[in-house]
């Protein structure tokens, strides 16, 4: 795996975690603490009454660590880490087998997070953010800005709906996309 395919990867692990808990409902949680028997000892009722927004704040800061440890194109030099100048960053690599050793994974993408996904990336490489339609398969959502800008080679993001890996692609027919796409190895 490139440095750069592991940034992605791991970057794709914390938003997962990132959007689980904005999805989850604090009073749900409140209430089930409420609910829940008597001899659920004190430590883990005041965790699980912190978790979601733990998991938000540290999603956020590792976030930010991430921003600074990218891998930046420069046509001078191989792409190295923005943050430590070097191909291989020890941060990602840290963060990732940390990511790795407690078991989290991307979770599966739906429609929602497809379209925001989309929405931000078309954000940063447009002027403006476009309509964007979402077409759902069964292993990817094929999302594409409305009208097609020119300035974009590759305009039209596939989404995989198992991992959340995006992948750019030519303004190709709905069905070429998806044959292709099942064709790649999985992530």
């Amino acid at each position: 795996m490139t440095p750069r395919d592991l940034h992605h990867q791991t970057a794709a692990q914390i938003m997962s975690a990132m959007a689980c808990a904005m999805r989850a409902d604090q009073t749900a949680i409140t209430a089930l603490l409420d609910a829940a028997p008597a001899d659920l000892d004190a430590h883990t009722r005041a965790f699980l009454a912190e978790a979601r927004a733990l998991a938000l704040t540290l999603s956020a800061a590792l976030t930010t660590v991430l921003c600074v440890h990218r891998h930046t194109p420069d046509p001078r030099t191989p792409a190295s880490c923005g943050g430590c100048g070097t191909q291989d960053c020890r941060t990602v690599r840290a963060i990732t087998d940390a990511l790795t050793a407690y078991g989290r994974r991307s979770t599966a993408v739906d429609r929602a997070e497809a379209w925001r996904r989309a929405e931000a990336w078309y954000t940063r490489h447009l002027k403006t953010p476009p309509l964007i339609s979402v077409e759902e398969t069964p292993t990817a959502y094929i999302t594409r800005p409305r009208p097609i800008p020119p300035s974009l080679s590759h305009p039209v993001l596939v989404i995989d709906r198992r991992t959340g890996a995006t992948t750019q692609w030519p303004d190709l027919p709905t069905q070429t996309l998806i044959a292709h796409h099942t064709q790649r190895p999985a992530p």
